[in-house]
């Protein structure tokens, strides 16, 4: 089984070869905008079709190397077929109204090519456009060391944060595939972040009350900037925005890490949450409840259970559709909007009887699910 995990390592770069790895990764964003605003029209994903029409032009004026025209073509194109693939999911025409726009200080670089690794000495060489920077060390996490060793990299990227220069390498490592003991059904919930229902137990993971105040503090502060509409107020806002995002981050890796470690024996069965930000509904009369649920970040968190579980378990996860899990009871199969009632904590079967949480029984259903398509297929059996 493999697995790819990012290493974050951070550049040392002497002070007189900075402002020529700054002026790259400056060059490599202003072509990709340039190259989206071009592109924008033919809405064009064929890296060859792109290639033709504006190379020249990204080499000449934007004094890109080849390699990297060659990066920003094809980082461009996958960007186009992102926005056709929601355009085709969500049925969505606005999301073709919009021009992407390339924002970080974030430069691809091609392995090998543009950039090489020595694995030995935990060194790189780079391309800019002012020339080769070679032998610049990086540091990092010891254990990304061992893994940068004995794995396999893959094209990075170079991103400039905080007056700092940092490598972004993915690695591939292999992983010890093992046989799960159980299954685990997992709800996104509105009461609770997480419910995990196994026929061992049921665990409810929540955002811990003192993140929930100070998003409320930093949702707040954001309505009081959007109203000024000044440019130190939107400056702020970046500020905030990019806080609020590292804030989420943690918190999903806390609460995906103590899932895998208190099921380490289990696959994991999660719902394919495609287009929740759309079909979502959320009753509740409090603003701030609300909120709450509908700024949390599930995708990034079931992406975290994934990963960590393939990581530390050994056991990949599996997606099911998510439909009806909330109006299905789990005793007597009877699916009706009546069991739950909008806005409703409680399930209640009206054929059975059957009563329990909401979101507990949200997470026997898919689990349930789960257990349907690991069976074996019948026609091995015979």
């Amino acid at each position: 089984m493999k697995q790819i995990i990012t290493a974050k390592l951070k550049l040392i770069i002497p002070n007189q070869d900075k402002n020529s790895l700054l002026s790259t990764i400056v060059a490599f964003k202003n072509g990709m905008n340039f190259l989206l605003k071009e592109n924008y029209n033919d809405k064009s994903s064929n890296v060859k079709t792109i290639h033709e029409k504006y190379y020249q032009t990204l080499r000449n004026q934007f004094s890109l190397p080849s390699q990297m025209s060659c990066s920003v073509e094809r980082l461009c194109a996958d960007i186009t077929k992102t926005m056709w693939a929601k355009f085709k999911n969500q049925n969505d025409k606005a999301i073709l109204k919009t021009i992407p726009k390339y924002k970080q200080l974030n430069a691809k670089y091609t392995l090998n090519r543009d950039i090489t690794i020595k694995t030995e000495n935990m060194e790189c060489s780079i391309t800019t456009i002012d020339g080769r920077l070679k032998n610049i060390p990086f540091k990092g996490w010891k254990k990304h060391y061992e893994q940068i060793k004995n794995g396999k990299l893959c094209d990075p990227h170079i991103i400039y944060e905080k007056k700092n220069f940092y490598l972004l390498l993915p690695i591939e490592i292999e992983i010890e595939e093992k046989t799960p003991k159980q299954l685990v059904g997992i709800d996104a919930g509105q009461r609770v972040a997480l419910t995990c229902v196994s026929d061992r137990e049921t665990k409810e993971y929540n955002i811990p009350e003192t993140i929930k105040r100070r998003k409320t503090k930093m949702s707040k502060l954001r309505e009081d900037l959007q109203s000024k509409g000044t440019r130190s107020a939107k400056e702020k806002l970046k500020t905030i925005a990019k806080r609020e995002r590292r804030l989420i981050s943690d918190v999903s890796h806390c609460i995906s890490k103590q899932v895998v470690s208190d099921f380490q024996d289990a696959q994991f069965i999660l719902e394919d949450l495609t287009g929740i930000r759309k079909n979502i509904k959320t009753f509740r009369k409090d603003k701030e409840q609300r909120r709450q649920v509908e700024q949390w970040n599930y995708f990034e968190l079931q992406n975290k259970i994934g990963y960590k579980s393939i990581l530390f378990n050994g056991i990949a996860i599996e997606k099911i559709d998510a439909a009806y899990t909330s109006q299905t009871c789990p005793r007597c199969g009877n699916i009706s909007p009546n069991n739950r009632p909008k806005g409703s904590e409680i399930f209640h079967c009206v054929n059975c009887d059957f009563k329990e949480n909401a979101d507990v029984v949200a997470g026997m259903n898919i689990r349930l699910k789960g257990l349907i398509v690991n069976q074996p297929n019948v026609r091995e059996l015979n």
